[in-house]
């Protein structure tokens, strides 16, 4: 429980490196098929040429022998090693894009939290993860609606006071207490005029074009 007197109840969390919904998936299978290509195209220059060999040699010839063992050699080494790269790939390429997936999913559910009002949120991300610069620019963006807000519900609140003041002081029928709050509260609207200024709700007027001079002709 903490100063506020809200209760934390910590909560095992279990860090998924795959993300279904971002674009993870499209990542590694993008990435799986690049491998594809590649293996393919090693493959191709490696075997192709000696398959070529066999079908110009004798098949009973020592040459055509020692072709086949060197194809047979060099099959059985080839394909464990690229399976083994390709696991190793895949795995990294997982963690990879976890690294700027994550980031992402995360800031996909501070605009959530942020759509519903809450400017509370937890804007950070962990540290070995990409799109730091962007997580500060999000908490820069959060902190300044924040503030923002803020200064209108302090206006909003002002304004209650000096209301209740207000109609205080016309029921007591005193009118240099109802001036004296009339300019506070004109004070305080000019004050939370100039916090709502800062939001742009509409587009802004299109200035008028220029009109071009006409050309002089002769000239």
């Amino acid at each position: 429980m903490d100063e506020k007197g809200i209760c934390h109840v910590s909560r095992p969390r279990v860090r998924r490196y795959f993300l279904w919904d971002t674009f993870q998936p499209r990542f590694v299978r993008l990435s799986l098929c690049y491998q594809i290509v590649v293996v393919a195209a090693l493959a191709g220059a490696l075997f192709l040429p000696l398959m070529l060999q066999l079908e110009r040699l004798p098949p009973a010839s020592q040459d055509a022998l020692t072709v086949a063992d060197h194809f047979l050699l060099l099959h059985s080494r080839f394909w464990p090693a690229v399976f083994v790269a390709s696991i190793l790939l895949a795995v990294h390429g997982v963690f990879f894009s976890h690294r700027i997936a994550g980031p992402l999913y995360r800031f996909r559910q501070i605009f959530r939290e942020v759509a519903r009002g809450d400017l509370m949120v937890r804007t950070s991300i962990r540290k070995g993860d990409y799109l730091h610069a962007e997580a500060e620019c999000l908490s820069a963006m959060v902190s300044a609606l924040r503030d923002k807000i803020g200064s209108i519900e302090s206006c909003h609140q002002e304004m209650n006071v000096v209301m209740d003041s207000l109609k205080q002081a016309v029921e007591r029928g005193s009118m240099p207490e109802v001036e004296a709050a009339t300019g506070q509260l004109r004070f305080t609207v000019e004050q939370l005029s100039r916090a709502i200024e800062s939001f742009r709700t509409k587009p802004a007027a299109a200035s008028p074009a220029e009109t071009p001079l006409p050309a002089a002709s002769g000239f």
